[in-house]
C-alpha cells in the first residue's frame, strides 16, 4: 500500500487532470500521489475509465532525462527486458511530465519470493542492457547517442587525476591523507592503460527498482540513472557501493547477480582491482561535483567517499 503525500499537491493534480484530458481525451477519475518512490520526481498513480497510469513530474529542464528514459527503456524492451512502456513525455505549464503504463505487482523489496531470484534476473537483464551500444560517455541523453566514448572517458579520468594535488578539497575534508592521495593517483593512472568496453548501464539495479507481478515476472523500472559508461563495471560498482555504505558482509545478492550475468567467480576476482579503482574514482568525482555546485546535501557525498576509501584502500 502506497502512502499519500502529507502536503498540498492540488496544483500538480490539477495539471495532471489537464494533461490526461488533453492527451487521452479521458477524465482522470482518481489521482493518488506517492511518497518515498522518487528522490527527484513527484510520482502519481492515475486512474481513468479505461486504464491505470503512472505520471512523473519535474521541472521543465528534466525533459532531457525523460527523453533518455524513453531511449533506454525502448532499447531494453527490444532485448526482451520487461519494463513499463513510456507512453508520452512533454512539458505542460512549465512542468516536464512522463506518462507510463502501470504494472500491477509488488516492489522487489516487498515481493514474497526469494530475493536472490530477483537478483539473478537483474544479472540476466544487465548482460542484455550492457550489449546496447552507446556513442559517448556520461549521464546525459546526448551521451547515449553522440560523442566519443573513449575520448570523454579519458577526459573524465584525467580531471580526477589532476585534482589529486596539494590543494585538493578531499585533503581538506580529511577524506585522504597525502600518502593515500599519491597512491590513488597511481591507481588512477593505471586505469589509463586499461582497455574498457562501453555500453548502456541502468545505473540503479536494485530491488526497489523492480516490480514482480503475479506471474513472478520481474519488471525493471526507473531509467533515470541510465548512463553511457564502462560495462559491466559501472553497474557492478553501484552494487558494490550498496555493500560498502550499508556495511553488508553478505555478498549473496552480488553472487546471484553474477550468476545471472554469466560472470564466474574467477572472472569476478580478476575484475576486482578495476572495480575498486573505479569505485574510488566515481565516489571522488561525485564529491567534486557536489563541491563545485555547492550541493546542500554534500554530507552524503563525503560519507560515500570516506567509506569507499576505508573499504578499498585501507
Amino acid at each position: 500500500m502506497h502512502n499519500l503525500f502529507m502536503f498540498d499537491v492540488s496544483k500538480e493534480i490539477e495539471t495532471i487532470s489537464e494533461i490526461i484530458s488533453d492527451i487521452f481525451s479521458e477524465k482522470a477519475l482518481k489521482i493518488s500521489p506517492l511518497i518515498g518512490k522518487g528522490s527527484v520526481n513527484q510520482i502519481f498513480i492515475v486512474e481513468t475509465a479505461s486504464s491505470k497510469l503512472v505520471v512523473r513530474m519535474n521541472e521543465s529542464n528534466s525533459l532531457d532525462e525523460y527523453k533518455k528514459e524513453i531511449w533506454a527503456s525502448e532499447k531494453a524492451k527490444e532485448k526482451g527486458i520487461y519494463t513499463p512502456e513510456i507512453l508520452k513525455i512533454g512539458v505542460f505549464d512549465e512542468k516536464a511530465y512522463s506518462i507510463q503504463e502501470f504494472v500491477e505487482g509488488s516492489e522487489g523489496r516487498d515481493a514474497l519470493i526469494d530475493k536472490k531470484f530477483i537478483w539473478k534476473k537483474l544479472g540476466e537483464y544487465a548482460s542484455l542492457i550492457h550489449a546496447i551500444k552507446v556513442a559517448g560517455f556520461g549521464l546525459g541523453f546526448g551521451d547515449l547517442t553522440q560523442g566519443n566514448a573513449e575520448k570523454s572517458w579519458l577526459k573524465y579520468l584525467d580531471y580526477n587525476i589532476e585534482s589529486l594535488d596539494e590543494n585538493d578539497e578531499l585533503l581538506k575534508l580529511d577524506i585522504l591523507t597525502k600518502s593515500q592521495s599519491e597512491k590513488i593517483k597511481g591507481i588512477f593512472e593505471n586505469l589509463r592503460l586499461r582497455k574498457f568496453e562501453f555500453g548502456l548501464n541502468h545505473g540503479d539495479l536494485s530491488l526497489k527498482n523492480t516490480i514482480v507481478d503475479k506471474f513472478e515476472i520481474v519488471n525493471l523500472v526507473d531509467w533515470g540513472s541510465a548512463e553511457a559508461s564502462i560495462v559491466p563495471h559501472h553497474d557492478l560498482i553501484e552494487l558494490l557501493k550498496i555493500n560498502v555504505l550499508e556495511n553488508n558482509p553478505d555478498d549473496s545478492e552480488i553472487r546471484a547477480f553474477l550468476g545471472g550475468y554469466g560472470i564466474s567467480d574467477d572472472e569476478y576476482q580478476m575484475m576486482l582491482p578495476d572495480l575498486m579503482a573505479l569505485s574510488l574514482l566515481r565516489a571522488f568525482d561525485k564529491l567534486r561535483w557536489a563541491i563545485d555546485w555547492k550541493i546542500p546535501e554534500i554530507g552524503e557525498y563525503v560519507f560515500e567517499a570516506r567509506e569507499t576509501v576505508k573499504r578499498f584502500l585501507l
